[in-house]
């Protein structure tokens, strides 16, 4: 019993830690996060005020009571003759009530107007929504690519540290045979302590990166994540037709469509603003009365009422006509706005384009440039260890290959972030 208890207290104690690969990462995020939680609440709330537009022009039924204290107990009545005859009442309270059926009938366009907006209100939040889901998954490619990048960054400074460790050692050992000036030595301890103080930094950037990965992901801060590697294929530039998505991204994207519906939305509050020029006919029927209460002359009044009921606004120094003109002004605004997003749209793509293609060409040369570092610094270690080369060289040398290194991990993860951030464009 006591070694069952103790092997659940050891293995309670090991911390396990989810493996996720970028796929994964994204669905989590997609499900979690707090900012698609939110869009998604608007869009529900864009849905309800649709159908709330639409009830608007259908009939309403509602009951109107009135309980009323009179003042006086006498009263008044005056005859033709104009001669008052005062009596008393009993009563001095009573109370009058109806229900009332309204269909509005002409409202100078306010309830289209109302539903037309209200469908371009629908139409923004559901594309802001996806777009949402857009920014969600480019946010968390650039999370998980940056802790990626920063990880191999790290393990090739501690092989450099190991490296170095190793040849200060030997200098060491050589320094006391005076095989080597003291002069070495320190130029080594320099390079080794500059490369320990980039594992503390890039240490810390891992640390950071995770934290936004995991808040995007919703998970728990403290939770261990391990991430698994990224595979991103080479030419990625092949799969991009620009023109074609040119096209795409000006009448399709969420940012066109955002823009266009906002140019609607615009002028359906142009149409409302000018409906409260105009006059709002309604025709109703209503049932209902009044009757006194605790009184020796209670009557009764109820009976059917039915008419047509205009309302008309007809002078109000002109409020009425400024608030149709700025609706107007506003809706002009708009229609510029969405001018200016056309010409953004292209203007973007094309810089997204041209950095997949630099950044494509960047990775050949750094990949390059990696493979040339790594075999000068093979070539330089063996002349290195043969005497044949100097100990600030061979740091060089050194040096070189792990900023090659750091540089091609760097543009790896730079270059997949590109082409997302193009694709996410035309969506």
């Amino acid at each position: 019993m006591k070694k069952t208890l103790t092997l659940f207290l050891v293995l309670s104690t090991i911390s396990f830690s989810r493996t996720l690969n970028l796929e994964e990462a994204i669905d989590l995020s997609l499900t979690n996060s707090k900012n698609i939680q939110i869009a998604e609440k608007n869009k529900k709330i864009g849905e309800l005020n649709l159908s709330r537009a639409f009830k608007y022009a259908l009939p309403t039924v509602a009951y109107q009571g009135v309980y009323t204290r009179y003042e006086h107990e006498t009263r008044k009545v005056y005859n033709e003759n104009g001669i008052a005859d005062e009596f008393k009442v009993d009563s001095k309270d009573g109370y009058s009530s109806k229900i009332i059926a309204t269909y509005p009938i002409f409202q100078g366009g306010a309830t289209f107007g109302g539903i037309k907006g209200a469908a371009a209100q629908k139409n923004i939040l559901n594309y802001s929504f996806l777009k949402e889901k857009v920014d969600t998954r480019i946010r968390v490619i650039q999370y998980y690519s940056n802790v990626i990048t920063y990880e191999k960054n790290l393990e090739a400074l501690k092989t450099s540290e190991k490296e170095l460790q190793a040849r200060l050692k030997l200098q060491e050992k050589k320094l006391e045979e005076r095989l080597i000036i003291k002069a070495d030595l320190l130029k080594t301890e320099y390079s080794l302590l500059d490369i320990q103080s980039q594992i503390v930094k890039v240490q810390n950037q891992i640390e950071t990166e995770k934290k936004n990965l995991k808040t995007e992901l919703g998970l728990n801060i403290n939770e261990d994540i391990d991430l698994e590697e990224l595979f991103i294929p080479e030419n990625l530039s092949s799969n991009i037709n620009f023109e074609k998505d040119l096209v795409t991204a000006k009448t399709q994207s969420l940012n066109a469509l955002i823009s266009k519906n906002k140019v609607e939305y615009s002028k359906a509050e142009k149409m409302v603003a000018l409906s409260d020029n105009l006059p709002k006919i309604s025709v109703f029927a209503s049932y209902g009365g009044t009757e006194r209460l605790h009184s020796s002359d209670t009557f009764h009044d109820e009976e059917w009422r039915g008419g047509v009921q205009i309302d008309w606004e007809l002078f109000s120094f002109g409020s009425g006509l400024d608030s149709y003109r700025v609706a107007s002004e506003n809706y002009k605004i708009e229609e510029l706005n969405d001018s200016m997003t056309q010409d953004n749209i292209e203007i973007n793509l094309a810089n997204a384009y041209s950095e997949v293609l630099r950044l494509e060409k960047y990775r050949v040369a750094m990949k390059s440039s990696l493979e040339a570092s790594r075999e000068n610094y093979e070539i330089d270690k063996k002349r290195y260890e043969a005497g044949l080369l100097s100990t600030q060289d061979y740091l060089n040398s050194e040096a070189q290959y792990r900023t090659a290194q750091m540089n091609f991990n760097s543009a790896e993860s730079s270059y997949l972030l590109a082409f997302e951030k193009y694709r996410s464009l035309i969506i």
